[in-house]
C-alpha cells in the first residue's frame, strides 16, 4: 500500500445489533493466534483515543491485505465490530470501533494486544 493510497473501511455489518461474540469455543484459541501472529507480533504503538476506539500502529511487514482479512472473518463473529486500515509513514494503522456499550470488547483487544505485542508498543 503505497504512502498515497486509500483507507479500506470494513463497516460494521450489525453495528447496532447484539453485543455477543458468535465464534465457537473451540475456535477462540486459534482466533487468538491469528491475531497474535497477524497483528501482535508487528505492533509498534498502542493509541486508545476514545472508550470506542482503538488504534494498533503496526509494521509495514504486516501486510494490509492480510489485516483487512483477519479483521473481515472477525467482523463475522462479532458483527457490531468496524474497522479501517491505511498506511502512513511506513506504518500500517488499524482503527477499530464498536458502539459504547460494546467497548470493553477493545478493552480485552488492548490487553491482548499489549500483552503479547513487543515491548516497544507498551
Amino acid at each position: 500500500m503505497s504512502e498515497a493510497s486509500d483507507v479500506i473501511y470494513g463497516p460494521a455489518p450489525a453495528f447496532e445489533g447484539p453485543v455477543v461474540c458468535s465464534l465457537p469455543l473451540g475456535d477462540v484459541g486459534g482466533r487468538l493466534r491469528e491475531f497474535r501472529d497477524g497483528l501482535f507480533r508487528h505492533l509498534r504503538a498502542i493509541e486508545r483515543p476514545g472508550p470506542a476506539r482503538l488504534r494498533l500502529v503496526l509494521a509495514e511487514e504486516a501486510g494490509v491485505e492480510e489485516v483487512r482479512e483477519l479483521l473481515v472473518r472477525e467482523q463475522r463473529c462479532c458483527g457490531f465490530l468496524a474497522f479501517s486500515i491505511s498506511s502512513r509513514e511506513g506504518r500500517v494503522l488499524v482503527d477499530l470501533a464498536v458502539r459504547e456499550a460494546a467497548s470493553g470488547a477493545l478493552d480485552g483487544l488492548e490487553q491482548l494486544a499489549a500483552l503479547a505485542g513487543p515491548e516497544a508498543a507498551r
